[in-house]
């Protein structure tokens, strides 16, 4: 059986926010007890179940600043395919805005992502 090629581990942002950068760090570790990237599934599922963690606790897709470098860093911790700085914030631009479209990715959060749609309409 051929093993799936692995993408290359994409560049860290070189920003740094110092006066965030805790909370950052906090909101990601916390989401990822909950919602781990796990291998089996893809990058797109791994990267909408953290960024839909994020939100539930967080309560909003407006991240503390810094929140990119930490989330990167544990995909590649774990293993697993990471999506580039730009990639990462196609992601969260399009589960804010349409949350409902990552309803049929294997592993996404189902329920809260529904729970997500009723807030964007405002229920």
């Amino acid at each position: 059986m051929i093993e799936p090629a692995t993408r290359p581990i994409p560049p860290l942002p070189a920003h740094s926010y110092q006066r965030t950068q805790d909370a950052a760090n906090a909101l990601v570790a916390e989401a990822l007890e909950d919602w781990p990237p796990l291998p089996e599934l893809s990058m797109r599922a791994n990267t909408v179940r953290l960024l839909v963690g994020m939100w539930y606790i967080h309560g909003a897709m407006v991240f503390p600043r810094g929140w990119l470098k930490p989330a990167m860093q544990a995909f590649i911790a774990a293993g697993v395919d990471c999506p580039n700085a730009r990639c990462w914030r196609s992601y969260r631009s399009d589960v804010k805005d349409n949350p409902a479209q990552f309803l049929t990715t294997p592993g996404a959060p189902v329920d809260l992502i529904k729970e997500m749609e009723l807030d964007l309409l405002g229920a």
